[in-house]
């Protein structure tokens, strides 16, 4: 009996020890919540961290000495430095929602081409150049065979996209954003871009074939040629080296093109280029560019749509200035496979890796559908 009264005094000494560890331990938990509700209205208010510590200090010295000894885990309080690469800026203690991101601009192609899609890692678009012969005979004449004339083929390759950008666990983890969806919404918007640019200006090696990678030839001597990689352009010349006074100009640019292609024809140019246009009038003194009265709808120039194409080369002697024509009917934009991204976390530790690739191509496939205007004289 005396061991089982010993052990319940024992027990009895135990769980008061542990309801006065409880109790304080509340009390505390209370007490804390009281501070933290205390120093995020400091915080509010501007204090920089070297304030909140002393208003801890001066309003509650025990509970400053208890969080400063690591009794209990120091709230956390998060702000990585901006290394060189830019890793852990988007980790900060307060973040707008909103990101100012800078502006590139590029040229709308792809909007205006021809679209096509394949399985392949090519597409051959039929090019249908010719017609039958044929003549007028006496009823009594014999007939001789006539020649006929079939259609060609044009092949398309298609090329590979690709970027392989790696960004920290750390940064997935701590931004205040959403990371990997922000970096896959600009690697689309730089693959958009490259390949905008390369619809003007891709040397086809590897890349896409730009419209402005074409020869010009005065249009008065074009032809188009039965072998694609030759294709030339059409052109009408300023007549002033780098530059564009005389109106004529544009009005022989509209005149050149066959009508058959003037419904979809449209104007492709610089902004410096269309503010030389703009400021062009005719022979009674009216301007010939017609600036855009509605909201999101382009300006027009002698009747037709103008775009921007910032990604055609500056004012220069004998540079390509404006495309005038029928860009659908000229110009042919292959895609094999759209954007994928492929995630690794494994391969590189405490880093993920993102490799997106997409497949496409494009060529010039109606050379008589556009036509050059070339900041220069005519050749001789």
């Amino acid at each position: 009996m005396t061991d089982l009264t010993e052990i319940k005094t024992i027990v009895e000494q135990r769980s008061n020890e542990i309801a006065t560890r409880l109790n304080q331990t509340e009390q505390m938990f209370e007490m804390l919540d009281r501070k933290l509700i205390e120093v995020e209205l400091a915080q509010k208010n501007q204090f920089v961290r070297g304030d909140v510590d002393r208003y801890e200090a001066k309003q509650d010295p025990d509970l400053h000495k208890f969080l400063q000894k690591g009794l209990m885990p120091e709230i956390e309080r998060k702000e990585l430095s901006v290394t060189s690469d830019g890793q852990g800026v988007s980790v900060r203690s307060q973040w707008a929602d909103r990101i100012f991101k800078q502006i590139r601009e590029t040229n709308p192609m792809r909007q205006l081409a021809s679209t096509m899609t394949t399985a392949s890692d090519s597409l051959e678009v039929l090019v249908d150049r010719g017609e039958p012969l044929s003549d007028w005979i006496g009823e009594l004449d014999p007939r001789a065979k006539t020649d006929a004339s079939f259609l060609t083929r044009h092949k398309i390759t298609v090329h590979e996209h690709y970027a392989n950008p790696e960004v920290t666990l750390q940064m997935l983890e701590d931004s205040s954003f959403n990371v990997e969806q922000w970096l896959q919404s600009k690697l689309a918007s730089r693959f958009n871009r490259q390949e905008e640019a390369a619809f003007l200006l891709g040397d086809g090696l590897g890349q896409p074939r730009g419209l402005l990678t074409y020869n010009s030839v005065a249009n008065d001597d074009f032809t188009w040629g039965a072998d694609p990689d030759q294709y030339q352009i059409g052109s009408i010349y300023s007549g002033a080296d780098a530059d564009i006074t005389d109106p004529d100009a544009l009005i022989d640019m509209v005149d050149s093109l066959k009508s058959a292609y003037l419904n979809g024809a449209s104007w492709l140019m610089t902004r410096a280029m269309k503010s030389k246009i703009r400021k062009l009038k005719d022979s009674q003194d009216r301007y010939l560019f017609e600036p855009a009265i509605t909201a999101g709808a382009p300006d027009r120039l002698l009747g037709y749509p103008v775009f921007i194409a910032e990604d055609m080369p500056g004012l220069a002697a004998d540079e390509v200035g404006a495309v005038f024509g029928d860009f659908n009917e000229a110009y042919t934009v292959v895609d094999r496979l759209g954007v994928t991204v492929q995630r690794d976390s494994f391969t590189k530790p405490g880093w993920v890796k993102y490799y997106a690739r997409k497949r496409l191509g494009g060529a010039v496939t109606n050379p008589e559908a556009v036509k050059f205007l070339v900041l220069g004289s005519k050749p001789v």
